[in-house]
């Protein structure tokens, strides 16, 4: 491997670092901070200009090793955050020399802990899917990789299960929010669920359950449709359309709402008959 062109691509000194400190993190459990302190790359052939050459030349050059020593000095030493396992494994013991390569992947497991962790908090805020979580890191600023490395991470301990994820969501899209599974599949794709785990899901779906949301949104609505019974029905059957509900449960739906509403009208007419009999006999 070119040393020099990975140092250059990844700022670390061609000596690599040094470990001089570790401690348990104060917030973070099962966390480590490992102080590093890079190794200098020597610089050949550098000297500085004879003090008996021009004011200004010296001053000048003074200026720029002041200015060069204390950037030096900012970056001789880092400070990274390691799991446990990464302390154990790579035996992170102080005085441990780390090559420039050792270094970066130090740094990338901790972007990596950083994502997870992330990931976990975005988890206890609600249920998401694996498309979901690598979108929501990467507009924090993490690298595709270090996402779908998080990602990965979190399905291996099935905490994150589109399978599972899908089951749950069709489920209550249908039963809480009245919703076909037609709208429920267009959302779960959106959501990035694989084919396969949205038809196993709406497979699961119970058929009864679909037709009894889709009868109380008919019944809900039917009153407050203006224009004559046919006219009714089409603005019904479009309204249960556009919520996802399969055809023939959507006629199945509005012919019942209907029928019920003209029961519930001749109901209503008999019993003013009977109330106007029974006024009219008294008179």
């Amino acid at each position: 491997m070119d040393h020099a062109k990975v140092d250059k691509l990844l700022g670390i000194p061609a000596g690599g670092a040094v470990v001089v400190g570790i401690e348990a993190h104060p917030k973070k459990p099962h966390m480590y901070k490992i102080a590093l302190r890079f190794n200098a790359r020597e610089e050949n052939g550098s000297s500085c200009s004879d003090p008996g050459g021009e004011g200004e030349n010296w001053n000048a050059e003074v200026d720029a090793l002041i200015s060069g020593a204390k950037s030096a000095k900012e970056a001789e030493e880092t400070v990274l955050t390691v799991h446990e396992d990464t302390l154990v494994s790579g035996r992170l013991l102080k005085g441990k020399l780390l090559s420039a390569e050792e270094v970066e992947v130090l740094r990338q497991d901790e972007l990596k802990e950083d994502a997870y962790r992330s990931a976990l908090l975005m988890l206890e805020r609600r249920a998401r899917t694996k498309a979901e979580l690598v979108q929501a890191l990467k507009r924090k600023g993490y690298a595709e990789e270090i996402a779908s490395a998080c990602v990965a991470r979190l399905q291996q301990r099935r905490l994150v299960d589109d399978s599972a994820f899908a089951r749950r969501f069709a489920e209550q899209r249908a039963t809480g929010q009245r919703k076909g599974r037609l709208l429920i599949r267009q959302e779960l794709l959106q959501r990035g669920v694989e084919r396969h785990d949205v038809d196993r899901a709406l497979n699961e779906l119970d058929a009864g359950t679909e037709r009894e949301s889709a009868l109380a949104m008919a019944r809900k609505r039917w009153p407050s449709l203006k224009g004559n019974d046919r006219e009714r029905k089409h603005k019904l059957m479009g309204a249960l359309l556009r919520r996802g509900f399969p055809s023939e449960v959507v006629r199945a739906a509005v012919q019942q709402a209907a029928a019920d509403s003209g029961r519930r009208d001749l109901d209503e007419d008999d019993d003013g008959d009977s109330f106007h009999d029974s006024y009219a006999m008294d008179d």
